[in-house]
């Protein structure tokens, strides 16, 4: 009887230990799912942020919010596996220039930002050297709040903050509903 006991806790304990199984890959489905959750949750505190910066002091104080606050949401929206970024044809900050395949979706984006309603959005699967895995893109639209610092007629002070801030500056120019850009997310799983 002790024999058996000392086998059974063996094989429970052989049992309890954690198996380091790889998870299975994503879906698309869930893939697309996480990238539009993330564009929500960086848009949604981008436009909290420039909303409190401009009610306090301004649409010069925004152009801070965009300047430093926007890199650091765009991090805290990102980990190991995912990045979330923004581009645009006419970009403010030349990091955030388009790559090739961006700038495809840009171009076919700026012909209808919206449909139905909803930003247009694209994604690509990929097995290709070189490219991530997975990558998402969400337009952004011009809107009414984005005309002081990226429309046609800008406050000379602002034009000031923006050259002091943003010297090789693309983005103005807009009128709403105009492709502003995109939210640029993409999937690179760690091959730990």
């Amino acid at each position: 009887m002790a024999k058996k006991t000392i086998a059974a806790a063996t094989l429970l304990s052989i049992l309890s230990i954690p198996v380091m199984a790889q998870s299975p890959a994503p879906t698309t489905d869930e893939l697309v799912s996480e990238a539009r959750s993330k564009v929500k949750a960086f848009g949604g505190s981008l436009k909290q942020a420039l909303q409190a910066a401009i009610k306090e002091g301004g649409l010069t104080n925004g152009i801070g919010v965009c300047n430093t606050v926007a890199p650091e949401i765009a991090a805290s929206n990102s980990n190991e596996a995912w990045t979330i970024s923004r581009t645009s044809l006419k970009v403010r900050n030349p990091d955030n220039a388009p790559t090739e395949w961006q700038k495809l979706q840009l171009l076919a984006m700026d012909k209808q930002p919206m449909k139905n309603g909803k930003p247009v959005e694209v994604w690509q699967v990929s097995e290709a050297a070189g490219q991530p895995p997975f990558q998402y893109m969400s337009a952004i639209p011009t809107q009414e709040l984005c005309l002081g610092c990226h429309g046609k007629s800008i406050d000379p002070g602002v034009k000031a903050k923006l050259a002091e801030l943003y010297p090789n500056d693309q983005a103005t120019g807009f009128s709403a509903g105009d492709l502003r850009g995109a939210f640029v997310v993409t999937y690179q799983p760690s091959t730990k």
